[in-house]
């Protein structure tokens, strides 16, 4: 994807340890992300509610609220928010409760390598890329299937449809 159709690339990075969120926080503004920090999930979730983001990278094993617990009040809240999560834990046992309840994406493993790093995170906004779209063009066709009911639709619906998903998406 190129940067012309990439959303707002914004990141939260949430860690109790400092050095991680600085060594991270490193890696993805030089990548040319736009990334903020918080040390806990509280303060991650205070943060996304002033100013929601596109991707969140939060460990698990943190004081107070998990990283777990913070993703799940994420996908509720925020459930455009594509979830990351980062920890040094090697229980195959969190990877399958992390995607059954809280929906996270990918994982990254402590220590992590920086170039993995970069297209982990590359290819989450790919994939936010993607969905966005996709809410655009089930967009078209709801107000397409309103009209059709409402009697408003012309012989050529289809041909419309998909001339208003193409314009719709060589706008993004």
């Amino acid at each position: 994807m190129t940067d012309a159709v990439l959303p707002t690339r914004t990141v939260l990075v949430v860690d109790d340890e400092e050095y991680v969120r600085t060594g991270l926080t490193r890696v993805l503004r030089d990548a040319g992300y736009t990334v903020f920090d918080a040390e806990s999930a509280e303060e991650a979730l205070e943060m996304l509610r002033r100013d929601p983001v596109k991707l969140l990278i939060s460990d698990n094993n943190m004081p107070g609220i998990s990283g777990m617990e913070l993703f799940k009040e994420v996908r509720r809240h925020w459930p455009h928010t594509l979830r990351i999560m980062l920890t040094g834990d090697t229980d195959p046992e969190l990877a399958v409760r992390s995607i059954n309840e809280a929906e996270v994406y990918r994982f990254i493993r402590k220590p992590w390598n920086n170039a993995d790093l970069r297209t982990v995170v590359r290819l989450a906004f790919d994939v936010i890329v993607l969905e966005e779209e996709k809410r655009k063009l089930l967009e078209i066709v709801r107000r397409h299937r309103a009209r059709r009911s409402l009697g408003e639709a012309t012989p050529d619906a289809e041909a419309e449809l998909l001339l208003l998903a193409e314009a719709d998406l060589l706008d993004t």
